[in-house]
């Protein structure tokens, strides 16, 4: 797809997210609910678009396909740990979301990767 393309849909998705962080903001009353739902939402979108991203491998550096899908794990699971530290108040259960988020990272890495 063309880049306007992807524009396009990441505008409309960033978007989505927003109304459901006004949504979750309403029925919360926190604000920082509203961040980590835009961050989860919108982390979920660019992990799942990199199925659409090119796969190539040129010799330097991860392919743009494995960057979108950590990048999109990782940026869901700052929102992840961010409402679990909301609703718990607990640093040390974020901090054990936080170091899932990233082992859950590394094992899909290593399986889509397993045969480079």
């Amino acid at each position: 797809m063309s880049t306007r393309t992807w524009n396009a849909i990441a505008a409309g998705v960033f978007l989505l997210a927003v109304a459901l962080g006004i949504l979750i903001y309403m029925s919360t009353g926190d604000v920082f609910d509203t961040l980590w739902t835009i961050l989860i939402v919108f982390g979920l979108y660019v992990g799942l678009s990199s199925v659409f991203k090119d796969r190539g491998n040129d010799n330097f550096g991860p392919s743009e396909a494995d960057v979108s899908l950590v990048g999109g794990v990782i940026l869901a699971g700052i929102g992840v740990s961010g409402l679990v530290y909301s609703f718990t108040s607990e640093v040390l259960y974020t901090v054990v979301v936080l170091i899932v988020i990233v082992a859950v990272a590394g094992i899909v890495m290593a399986i889509k990767n397993r045969n480079v």
